[in-house]
């Protein structure tokens, strides 16, 4: 019995800490809550189902054995290099696409086809979104520290109750944003998506700088 409940008790942690982990402000949140804010639940949803893959692959490689690699200070820092500059790649289009919408902003309030056309400007939302996520190394860093634990008894459930856990949290940052959408005026809608280019260039330089750094202290 106490071995249950220890068990029990240790999926319960993995949970929270999945699901704290997952509301955590980083690049994968940040385009989702963009996603939900801007353009609607479907959008949202089909970044999400990006993301979503990008773990299934991380629990993969940690349940094969081959995350060991990834957290090589090599991999490590070319990971924080690329993901830097595709970050980057992601401002410098948010931007764009916020520079052009400006010119259709009465549009945008009155048309839902001038939005999507606007968010059609990003090119295929699941592809950023999966990109955005591989090209975090803490994303891989948090697999093997959340992961870790389970490598013995109950390790298959164990991944389930994380992969769970993280989808719950970024359900609930959909929901949110969603709520907070009918408020929003085309103008704002604008905001946002300037204001996600210049919070994804400082993800960018902070990868990009942690990358590097790892690079060349090896």
């Amino acid at each position: 019995m106490g071995d249950f409940s220890s068990i029990h008790n240790a999926y319960i942690a993995v949970f929270v800490i999945g699901y704290l982990g997952a509301i955590t402000p980083g690049p994968d949140i940040l385009l989702i809550l963009r996603y939900a804010l801007t353009n609607g639940a479907g959008k949202a949803l089909i970044a999400l189902s990006g993301i979503a893959s990008g773990w299934l692959l991380y629990l993969g490689l940690v349940y094969f054995g081959f995350m060991g690699a990834l957290s090589h200070p090599v991999a490590q820092g070319l990971i924080g290099v690329l993901g830097g500059l595709y970050l980057g790649y992601i401002s410098y289009k948010i931007l764009r696409s916020s520079t052009e919408s400006s010119e259709i902003t009465e549009l945008l309030e009155s048309t839902s086809t001038a939005r999507q056309g606007k968010s059609a400007l990003l090119g295929n939302t699941f592809l950023h979104a999966l990109f955005v996520n591989l090209s975090n190394p803490k994303a891989i860093l948090f697999f093997i520290v959340v992961v870790a634990p389970f490598a013995g008894d109950g390790f298959e459930i164990g991944l389930v109750v994380l992969f769970c856990s993280l989808l719950c949290g970024f359900l609930s940052v959909i929901f949110v944003g969603l709520y907070v959408r009918k408020w929003l005026s085309a103008q704002m809608f604008l905001w946002i998506d300037r204001v996600s280019a210049v919070i994804f260039v400082g993800f960018a330089g902070v990868l990009l700088y942690q990358g590097v750094g790892t690079l060349l202290r090896l």
